[in-house]
């Protein structure tokens, strides 16, 4: 840190060390306690594994209208606040093989009705993207509405788009395909409810996120490759494409690699220019897109390694976790990607949640287990005790209304809920275990 401190000397040293005690003074830790909700059976004779199939992507919402927040995730949804499972309540999300078709899913009402829908993308034998109707009914099934369709599916995300107060559709494919574009999904008030806008072919692979990246105030579209600016008219006008950075792997710095979905847009270093978080989805690394303006307005990004020894950062999500009331963000591993394919797979599993500071990132251990593995022995791997891992949606909510951000964590081995039970103390107090004297097997040693 650079400062410049006059006389007297004494003062001088006393601020510089005040500063330092300011910087390296811990804030109290928030406590995240795991609830498992459901998670697949352990039953190898039936094709069912504790790594699934089993969805990975879960939404949070209000399923029948009693003022709980409940979870949807796939085609069963849990009521709050005892988790009480509903199977079956809309179509897709369908099992196929070990995966379950279903790559992202999120709370909208789409039809204005007061009611909170779903929407849901799956890439297999979904092939696009559905809204699935609340009937207001707890019973009845929710019709499907499909909006969208695409061979090379990888999400979809949402965020206003066109400034209008709603939240509009982002849709992520994860590779060009010839008479398909970047596209999203005005959100208006009459059916049928979203209207399709196609953009360029530009930055058409796996990955994108939303957020402003000139400072005019409108939302942008991050993709691997470059950026879309937001007109005027976002409906009616040119999104113009800027290829201003490219998303590159660890083994491959010149080139291009697929992203998390979503990307995240944030200030990361505080410098009034919001920056890039991504993950590498499919291979090592988690970086940051430094966004840099020179002296003659010419925008470029600097890409910095977050993390280079953690692999299949999938998704993420912003949201404040330590009531500091600055945003923090959380990621995850994702487990068994492409059915155990990539690297890293067989990887511990992990979850972290990191602190944003003037460019700087400290990393929180939310879960960290081991995956048992048997080089050579082809599908002899015993089922693990409490194996978590982040699929593709991750969600930061309140989710029990007490006023703290929760974690809910969807995945192949099952739904999790970090609920967040408050801080640590700090300075920690005594350790308080019973008297060795009230074990009725205790004899003095002494």
């Amino acid at each position: 840190m650079k400062t410049k401190l006059g006389k007297p000397l004494i003062l001088g040293c006393w601020l510089v060390a005040l500063a330092a005690a300011a910087q390296t003074t811990p804030r109290p830790e928030p406590i995240f306690v795991p609830v498992k909700i459901d998670g697949p059976a352990h039953d190898p004779a039936n094709h069912s594994y504790w790594f699934g199939p089993f969805s990975e992507c879960a939404s949070v919402l209000d399923m029948d209208g009693d003022g709980d927040l409940d979870i949807a995730a796939g085609r069963n949804w849990y009521e709050a606040p005892n988790w009480i499972k509903h199977e079956n309540f809309r179509d897709g999300a369908e099992t196929n093989g070990p995966e379950t078709d279903n790559n992202s899913e999120f709370e909208m009402d789409v039809n204005k009705d007061g009611r909170c829908d779903v929407v849901s993308s799956g890439w297999m034998r979904m092939k696009g993207a559905f809204w699935y109707e609340n009937p207001g009914q707890r019973t009845a099934k929710w019709k499907a509405h499909r909006f969208h369709s695409a061979r090379n599916m990888e999400g979809v995300i949402h965020g206003d788009m066109d400034g209008d107060g709603d939240a509009d559709v982002l849709v992520n494919h994860w590779a060009p395909v010839a008479g398909q574009g970047l596209t999203w999904f005005e959100h208006v008030d009459r059916e049928p409810w979203l209207v399709e806008h196609v953009i360029g072919p530009e930055g058409e692979y796996h990955g994108n996120g939303l957020g402003d990246i000139n400072g005019d105030g409108r939302v942008d579209i991050v993709t691997p490759t470059g950026w879309y600016e937001a007109p005027a008219k976002p409906a009616v006008e040119k999104w113009v494409f800027h290829a201003d950075y490219a998303l590159h792997s660890l083994d491959d710095p010149k080139g291009h690699t697929a992203a998390s979905h979503p990307m995240l847009v944030h200030d990361v270093n505080g410098d009034g220019k919001n920056d890039i978080i991504a993950g590498v989805s499919h291979a090592y690394g988690l970086a940051w897109l430094e966004q840099v303006v020179d002296a003659a307005g010419k925008r470029s990004f600097r890409q910095h390694w977050i993390e280079t020894a953690f692999g299949q950062c999938h998704t993420m999500a912003l949201g404040d976790l330590n009531g500091d009331g600055k945003l923090d963000f959380v990621t995850g591993k994702r487990l068994f990607a492409h059915h155990g394919r990539d690297t890293s797979c067989h990887d511990p599993l992990f979850g972290f949640w990191y602190e944003m500071e003037a460019g700087r990132f400290t990393r929180h251990v939310l879960y960290f287990n081991h995956l048992p593995w048997y080089s050579g022995e082809k599908n002899l791997n015993p089922a693990p005790n409490g194996a978590v891992s982040m699929g593709m949606k991750v969600v930061i909510v309140d989710l029990d209304k007490d006023g703290r951000n929760d974690i809910v964590v969807p995945g192949k081995a099952g739904l999790y809920v970090f609920y967040h039970r408050g801080y640590a103390p700090s300075p920690r107090q005594p350790m308080r275990l019973l008297p060795e004297e009230t074990y009725p097997s205790w004899k003095s040693w002494n």
